[in-house]
């Protein structure tokens, strides 16, 4: 079998960066990058991904997407992920470029391709879904050429991070995460619960860093460790490093970690009020939605490798 393209979108904040890190250094790096608003602006977010990639010494285009949601107010998680969407990590003196300002035209020409020839293509998604969605919306018959799509977001029991029934992503644009959950694509959910049941205690981590010699790359990864940690302390959390969207990669490396998952009909709740943008999870299909898959737990330690070899990954010149 030919390898399938491999599409990472994002929007640019802490643990993304950490994502992309872990993706490259086991040997599984996207082909195209497209940014979205979420954690921070799409223009902050598109600069924090081409400096991971520059960082990672990677020359990945970097496609900027959209920089608002389809109907409603932009937010941003700042308060999580700092000013500049990195915790204020030291960056590298020289980075390239955006390669366009046209995500969703390359996502529907990457996907419009691979149906043309009967392809698929794989994307993992760590920020608002609104790329796919508007992607989608202008042009249906991509749906053909889209492989397993890759989601961290949402939840399976309510239990929101941004309010208390809605996650951040889902919630950032609750119309477009309803426009992709329900659209019939092989899709697999990394909601939030298992992002708090899944992590690293910090000692852990420490230590981990500490038995790796200095360089630019160990330095950028371990200012962004400690700054998700740090978030977490001040929020009365104990010392942990939450895995969260390093979690999701993690799943597209080794689907095989996967120990427990629900499969369910998904929507959105979109009225406003106390429940806008929850994820509603139904594994009795009464939504009629077509049935996606929730992951609830995996084998942590294959995580913990994982991140063991992105943390020590030394670019090559």
């Amino acid at each position: 079998m030919t390898k399938r393209t491999f599409i990472f979108d994002s929007d640019g904040g802490v643990d993304d960066a950490q994502a992309l890190i872990l993706l490259v250094a086991n040997g599984k790096a996207p082909d195209l990058i497209t940014t979205v608003f979420g954690n921070v602006g799409r223009d902050q977010a598109t600069t924090n991904l081409l400096a991971t990639c520059a960082m990672l010494k990677v020359d990945i285009p970097v496609h900027m997407g959209a920089d608002r949601p389809l109907t409603q107010p932009i937010i941003d998680a700042k308060y999580v992920h700092g000013d500049d969407g990195l915790g204020g990590a030291r960056r590298p003196d020289k980075q390239a470029l955006p390669a366009s300002g046209d995500a969703i035209g390359e996502l529907r020409r990457a996907f419009g391709d691979a149906a043309a020839k009967g392809e698929k293509v794989d994307i993992l998604m760590i920020g608002p879904l609104t790329n796919l969605a508007l992607a989608l919306r202008l042009e249906p018959s991509i749906i053909d050429g889209i492989g397993t799509l890759t989601i961290m977001g949402g939840n399976v029991y309510g239990r929101g991070n941004t309010t208390p029934a809605a996650e951040f992503n889902i919630y950032a644009d609750p119309e477009a995460a309803h426009v992709v959950l329900t659209a019939g694509i092989e899709t697999v959910v990394i909601p939030w619960e298992p992002c708090l049941t899944h992590f690293m205690e910090g000692p852990k981590v420490d230590a981990m860093f500490d038995a790796i010699p200095a360089s630019p790359l160990r330095d950028f990864s371990k200012a962004l460790a400690v700054h998700a940690r740090d978030n977490g302390i001040r929020r009365g959390l104990p010392d942990r490093f939450l895995y969260v969207d390093p979690l999701a990669a993690a799943v597209v490396l080794d689907p095989s970690m996967v120990t427990k998952s629900i499969e369910a009909s998904s929507s959105v709740a979109l009225a406003p009020g106390i429940t806008r943008g929850m994820t509603l999870v139904d594994p009795s299909g009464r939504l009629g939605t077509p049935k996606i898959t929730f992951v609830e737990e995996v084998d942590v330690s294959k995580v913990d490798a994982l991140y063991a070899v992105s943390a020590a990954y030394s670019p090559k010149h």
